[in-house]
């Protein structure tokens, strides 16, 4: 019985040591106090490297974080994503569904105010990035996401998309997109802070275009339908080690690129 927290920040993590601590201090370096905040992850038993690394983070930081909660999970297959390419199937997103589902059951057991599913390759840069998000979700957004972009190069995949009939069975990007300012969109993915109302009602479902969207859709079925891009707070999405080395020592040249961009339309 824990002491009810504000927010709650979780996710799914596999063989992260690499980003872990890079992660972890963009979170630490954040305007909003962390000792209402706890933290909830979901790792296989076979990642011994990640359980260790998060014990770690957790034992130096007790004082100052709510909580951390490790879920080890045994029954389900992770898979490596090769270091320069993510190659999805079918059985990895069925895997993901899962993961995350056990993920929003962890939170709901807390009920804090606010969930912020926070993938572990998304550095929240802008040390304004939670506050802001929060005011968000308080002036009435179910779910609402910072600019990121979902390959490793280049700015034609943000991380929002538009679905292409009322089913939910298939969407894609428009290239209108106004990046730089806050607006409404179908979908939102990879980092997303819930409202209470939504973390509670939406479950993650099986998607042929991945569990992100299999959780919009079936937002939108539950009445959740006030999603938001926040894309005036961007978080550099880190897919490999070798970005990780570059953005270190140079940053993330995408920022100045996706606003000439949204200038130009």
């Amino acid at each position: 019985n824990r002491r009810k927290m504000k927010l709650i920040i979780g996710c799914p993590i596999y063989k992260r040591e690499w980003i872990f601590p890079y992660w972890a201090m963009a979170i630490e370096r954040q305007s909003v106090p962390l000792n209402d905040v706890g933290f909830i992850f979901v790792v296989s038993s076979s990642d011994q490297g990640t359980i260790s690394m998060i014990n770690r983070w957790k034992e130096v930081s007790k004082n100052s974080i709510g909580f951390v909660d490790i879920v080890v999970k045994d029954d389900i297959a992770h898979h490596e994503h090769d270091s320069k390419s993510r190659q999805w199937t079918m059985s990895k997103y069925m895997n993901m569904v899962s993961l995350r589902n056990t993920l929003l059951s962890e939170v709901r057991k807390y009920q804090p105010d606010y969930f912020f599913s926070l993938d572990s390759d998304i550095i929240i840069h802008n040390a304004s990035t939670i506050e802001l998000l929060i005011s968000h979700i308080k002036d009435g957004a179910d779910a609402v996401s910072p600019l990121m972009f979902m390959t490793p190069v280049g700015i034609d995949f943000p991380s929002v998309m538009t679905w292409l009939d009322e089913s939910g069975n298939r969407a894609n990007r428009s290239r209108k997109y106004p990046l730089g300012t806050y607006f409404k969109s179908d979908i939102i993915m990879a980092a997303k802070m819930m409202s209470k109302d939504t973390y509670n009602k939406v479950d993650y479902v099986f998607h042929a275009q991945g569990e992100d969207l299999g959780w919009c859709s079936e937002a939108r079925k539950k009445g959740i339908t006030e999603l938001y891009s926040a894309s005036y707070i961007y978080a550099p999405h880190i897919m490999h080690p070798e970005m990780l080395e570059a953005f270190t020592k140079g940053g993330d040249p995408r920022i100045s690129a996706a606003f000439e961009n949204m200038a130009k339309i």
